[in-house]
């Protein structure tokens, strides 16, 4: 018997702590963090020791050019700068996973010392290795060109993220001033389709109660034919109902991105469909 509850709370245990060891996009996250932060010890930490990093990028006669680089140099040049030098935003981050193999894919905007460096796009290759992700390749393409779309996605990202951590702060005035007047909010129930003033007034005792809503964003995507006046985005967030699903469009009124519509959704697996129904008709 008590080989059998020193067995159980062992199993108990690994199940526990399997649950907290980060996905692979989340290691990607910290890693961005941790390079800005000037970490090192958590980019090693991440990175096999045999991991393959390199760059690739455009002569001007357009012929291919590739830098390759190590674990035991990467590390040390990033111990050389200073907390906030290295600055890389990503977006559109695609995830496919097979087992204990994993392929992320993003966009990315490098600002060097708070100046726009290059951008152009990553791609980790993680390995399982025991519980833990490891990155056993990053590769990444740079150029110098066309970065100003990168630009505009990185300010539709902070607009929306701003506009998420009013919500949180219940700062009404900041949350409402990041929507254009026009603007349309769609909610979860098939009745809320309000206009700004409609949805002020739903919001209000929330804001009033000093906490409205805590949305965090788990992932977006943005998109634009040019981005010179009018995006939209879909996005995965975290929420006291769970997992949802967010998408808007946002445009540009003098030089800065608005919310103009936004709909929320409930994301309920496949497999639940016929249970949900049995809800949704009571």
């Amino acid at each position: 018997m008590k080989y059998q509850l020193i067995l159980s709370f062992a199993l108990l245990t690994s199940i526990i702590n399997a649950q907290v060891i980060d996905s692979p996009s989340d290691v990607v996250h910290k890693f961005f963090i941790a390079m800005n932060e000037v970490d090192t010890s958590y980019l090693t930490s991440v990175l096999h020791k045999d991991a393959s990093l390199s760059s690739t990028m455009l002569d001007p006669n357009g012929k291919g050019i590739i830098s390759v680089s190590s674990v035991d140099r990467f590390a040390p040049s990033v111990a050389k700068s200073l907390p906030g030098d290295l600055n890389e935003q990503i977006s559109n981050l695609q995830v496919e996973i097979d087992g204990s193999l994993a392929n992320l894919w993003m966009d990315y905007t490098f600002y060097y010392k708070g100046q726009l460096s290059h951008c152009g796009v990553n791609n980790f290759t993680m390995a399982l290795e025991g519980e833990r992700w490891k990155i056993i390749s990053l590769s990444d393409t740079r150029k110098k060109e066309s970065c100003v779309y990168e630009e505009e996605k990185n300010a539709i990202n902070k607009l929306v993220d701003d506009w998420h951590l009013a919500a949180t702060n219940a700062d009404s005035i900041s949350y409402f001033d990041l929507m254009t007047d026009n603007s349309i909010f769609i909610g979860t129930d098939k009745t809320e389709v309000w206009t700004k003033n409609q949805f002020l007034e739903f919001a209000s005792p929330y804001f009033a109660k000093g906490k409205a809503w805590d949305f965090k964003k788990v992932s977006r995507n943005v998109y634009s034919s040019d981005f010179k006046e009018l995006a939209w985005f879909d996005e995965l967030i975290d929420t006291w109902m769970g997992p949802c699903r967010g998408s808007g469009v946002v445009v540009k009124i003098d030089g800065h991105w608005y919310l103009q519509h936004y709909v929320l959704s409930v994301t309920v697996p496949n497999d639940d469909i016929k249970e949900f129904l049995k809800i949704y008709e009571k």
